[in-house]
Order: C-alpha cells, then structure tokens, then sequence
C-alpha cells in the first residue's frame, strides 16, 4: 500500500488535467455532459433542415458520442487504481482510502491557492489588488452564529473551499480579540454546526431519532409551505417562491459547512443517522445529488428513521391473518408542525397532510397480495419523497465542497468516521507524542518534560475511557481521536501553564485545542481539579 497511494494521487492529478484539457469540470462524468444538449436538437431534426443536415447533425452527434467513450476508456485505462477506488473500495483498507482522501484535498488546495498553507494564501491575498479576500472575512455575533455564516458566506459558493478570516462579536457588538491560527476557524466551524444541527435551537431543519441521530426533517418544506399559506401568502407568488428558496439555500449551506470541516480536516461531534449518511456515498454531488438515483430507501433503513413505524410495519409484512380486515388504503399521512403559524391558542392541534401513494390509492385497500408493495411505497415515501428536496439542497452544498467520487470511496459508517473521528479507545502514548506545550510548560534542550506535565499524564493514563472521551472533548470539543492519529489534529493538541495558584481550575480554549493548566505539585491535587473541570465543561470562565 505504501506504492498504492502516491499513485494513485498521481492518476487523480492527471485526471484532473485530462478534464481540463477536456473542457470537463466534476469528478469525471465525461459521458453525461452533452446528454442533456441532445435530446432537444433530435427532437427538431424532423422539423428543421433538409434530409442531408438532419443526416449530417446526426453523424456529429454519433461522433461526439464516441469522443465521449473514447475518453472514458482512455481515463479508465490511466487511472486503473482511481477506477478501483470508484468501484470496488471496500477492498482497500479504510485508513489507506481516507490518507489518499487528505491527499486529494491537498491536491485540491494546491491547485487553488498555489499552496497547502492557509497563512501564505491569506496574507498573498492581502497583499494582492484582488478583491477577493474580502469575501472572506466576515463578523460573526455569538447570538446569531448560523444566520450571519449564512448571510456573509452562502454567495461564496465552491469559494469556501479557501481559507476564512472571521471575527466574533459579542452582545455588546464588541470585536472580540485574536489572532486566527486556524483556531478561530474551527471555533467557528465546531460553533456553527452546533447551532445549525442542534435540535432546540428553532431552526428545526435537522431532526433526531431514537438514537439521537440526525437527518434532515422530511416535514421542513411543507411546513414552511402551511406557514406561508396561512399567512395568506399565495402560492407561487414570488414572495412564496422566493422563501421556499430560502429555506432550501439554508439545508444546502449547512452541507457546504460540514464539507468545509472535512476539507480542512476539522472533527466536529455531530452524527448523522446511517440511511443519510447512505446518500451522501451513493449521490453526494453537485450533479447526482439532485436526482439521488443510486439511493432506494428499503424496510431496514425505515428503523433508522422511526422505529414506531418500522415495527408497524414489520408486524403488517407478518401478518398472518387477512390484510383486508385492517382496513389499510393506498395513502399516507404527514403530521405538520409549523412553528410560526398565527394563532391565538400555543395549543392548536399538529396539522394533518394526506397523500396518495399510487393513483387513487384512497380507493385502494390492502391485500395480502400486495402488503409488501404498500410496505415499499411507505419506505420510498418516508426515505426518499417526503424529504428529497431537503436532503437533495444538503448533498448539494457538500459536493461543491467535496468532490462526490471522494465520498464514494466509504460506506456510511465511515463516513460518520470522516466527520466526528474514530470510535476506538484513545491513545494517550500517541496524543502525548503529539501534544506542544507553551509558557513554562516549554520543552527545554534535554526534552525533559515539566514537572506538573509529568503529573498530568500520569493522572490522564489512569483516566477511564469514558474520562479520556471528556478530556478530549473538554480541550478540542469533540470526544473522538482524529482518524489517523493526533499529528492529524488541526490545530495540535497543546498545554500551556496559567500561573501557580493550585486553586484555580483547568480551562480550555476550544477554539485552538489548548489546556491552560494551573502548576500543581501534588498529583491528588490535579486530578481532582482536572476532572471537575472536565465534567462541569469550565472551559474559559469557571476557574
């Protein structure tokens, strides 16, 4: 495998330059590029011209079709390892795919900016007559992190891919102070996903299951939809069309943003439940995501969704009586919550939508011949109809950050993976070979640690895993260990001293994966001061 990587890197890069050449933009769907052009212009041939140029327009059109395979051959034949990465993955080692994936991400930055290093590209910008970085500075509220994310940086588009420069301002619309290491980056990315994705923040476009897994809220668009039309708003007036959008752009930004926390390599504590997760692997691009063609939604997936469901189902597939007697019909009905409804009452009952699952289903009741067509039609309805325009927006907005034949390359478990970080126990040897340290906490030449760092990785190895999971969330806001080890942290892991007093309590800054500890003497001392910090989440204030 150590010969398979950069190889396979340098058929990705003359991938590229073959597209290019080509007039070819995407992740290499040559043969799809003119279909769309063609299927007007034969539809006139009888109409337009003479025998001879229809005769002609189609010996051009075979032409460009075998064009079109001849380079699909030719990419197929150098790139032989791409092509088993597309189609059969699963036979490379997991940790293998996602080092080729950062080394495709690099890839792309370099040919962007002409450098990996966000800094150089930041202050070459700075110092360059090109409007562009101010496009990407931007000053966040802490009160309204989402909306103002959105507002100064959906128009951005496939530009967020480049480094951002934000400045937080607080309640009293001061600009808070610091210096973007990447630190406020992150802190932005962590705070923004936080907010979009948290299920009580009002925004409702992101829901939970059982497990507290999230996907997109089937119910988003049609609740938007009743808000509007009690509002007496008619449809497709442009103010209708226009906030209908809107709410679209929203779901296909927050798709830009977790791309954007992959593309930088930013874990973020978000998980998502396996049946999305599934789409962004079979569809998860610019082109395919709008159609999301690979994707069938089945009964196994419906118990992700909503397990009620799922065993109601499951018990109609068993049924051992008649079918009939349940007095089940072709439709089904959607419960609407529209949070901004008028009313005089906080008490009006959920709204209720019914829809036909085949024509004239109404009239159609249930047989036992054809229960298992009913259990497929409500599956397609739940997995894929009902929410297909949210989920379509979202996957969007993730393949202009992520190229989709990236995704391809894992199954929905890793790819939960790629976004929070790996499952397996946290390797303490391994983050304390990568952890810097400042102020008094400094290495000196005989690489001697301080006294009080001895302690603290003394007391950290006697943690517990669930301990470690806290600690690691208590400095990087995720409780995960990077996929490929802690050199792989953006930023490193780092401890720095904040003073003598042994009564004060560890603190964090987040935003930059740095523990501010107190120098203790005394190791019983350390760890109860570090734990109760860990568990009470102190971070800047409680110390």
């Amino acid at each position: 495998m150590d010969r398979f990587i950069p190889a396979v890197v340098q058929e990705e890069e003359e991938k590229h330059r073959m597209q290019e050449s080509y007039g070819v933009d995407g992740d290499g769907e040559v043969d799809e590029l003119m279909d769309d052009d063609t299927g007007d212009e034969e539809a006139h041939d009888d109409l337009i011209g003479t025998q001879r140029t229809q005769q002609v327009r189609r010996i051009e059109r075979l032409r460009r079709q075998q064009r079109k395979v001849s380079r699909r051959k030719y990419l197929e034949s150098v790139t032989p390892r791409l092509e088993i990465l597309q189609n059969m993955p699963f036979f490379i080692p997991f940790a293998t795919r996602v080092q080729i994936f950062r080394h495709f991400v690099l890839l792309d930055q370099i040919r962007r900016r002409g450098t990996a290093d966000a800094e150089l590209w930041s202050f070459s910008m700075m110092n360059s007559s090109r409007p562009e970085m101010g496009k990407h500075r931007a000053k966040v509220h802490r009160e309204s992190i989402f909306e103002d994310a959105f507002n100064q940086f959906y128009n951005l588009g496939e530009k967020l891919k480049e480094p951002i420069q934000i400045s937080f301002v607080d309640k009293f619309d001061t600009v808070e102070e610091g210096i973007d290491g990447g630190g406020v980056t992150k802190e932005f990315l962590t705070s923004v996903t936080s907010e979009a994705f948290n299920s009580t923040n009002g925004l409702d476009m992101f829901v939970e299951n059982d497990q507290h897994l999230l996907y997109p809220s089937p119910t988003a668009l049609d609740e938007r939809k009743e808000i509007l039309r009690q509002a007496g708003e008619p449809q497709g007036s442009p103010y209708y069309n226009e906030s209908v959008r809107d709410l679209l752009r929203r779901f296909e930004f927050m798709g830009r943003i977790i791309g954007k926390c992959l593309y930088e390599g930013i874990l973020v504590d978000i998980h998502f439940a396996p049946f999305f997760l599934l789409k962004w692997s079979l569809t998860g691009g610019l082109n395919a995501a709008t159609r999301e063609s690979a994707y069938r939604a089945n009964l196994n997936d419906l118990r992700d969704l909503d397990e009620a469901l799922y065993q109601g189902l499951l018990q109609l597939k068993n049924y051992p009586g008649n079918v009939e007697s349940l007095g089940l019909t072709f439709e089904v009905t959607d419960t609407l919550f529209p949070s901004d409804r008028p009313t005089t009452s906080s008490h009006q009952p959920p709204i209720a939508h019914t829809h036909e699952l085949r024509p004239g289903g109404s009239h159609m009741t249930v047989k036992n011949a054809d229960r298992l067509v009913y259990i497929s039609y409500i599956s397609r309805h739940r997995l894929s109809i009902q929410p297909f325009h949210q989920t379509a927006a979202f996957l969007k907005g993730l393949g202009t950050i992520i190229a989709p034949a990236w995704l391809s390359m894992f199954n929905q478990h890793e790819l939960q993976t790629l976004v929070s970080g790996t499952a397996d126990s946290i390797s303490i040897a391994d983050l304390r070979r990568n952890t810097q340290y400042g102020g008094l906490y400094t290495l000196g030449h005989d690489g001697v640690e301080h006294p009080t760092i001895q302690l603290f990785w003394r007391v950290v190895e006697g943690f517990s895993v669930e301990e470690k999971g806290n600690l690691l969330r208590f400095v990087t806001s995720t409780p995960r260990a990077p996929l490929l080890g802690f050199k792989n942290l953006n930023p490193r892991f780092s401890i720095r001293d904040s003073g003598r007093d042994e009564t004060r309590l560890p603190t964090t800054s987040t935003c930059v994966n740095l523990l501010k500890l107190p120098m203790y003497s005394s190791e019983g001392v350390l760890r109860e001061r570090l734990l109760y910090s860990v568990n009470s989440g102190a971070g800047f204030d409680l110390s």
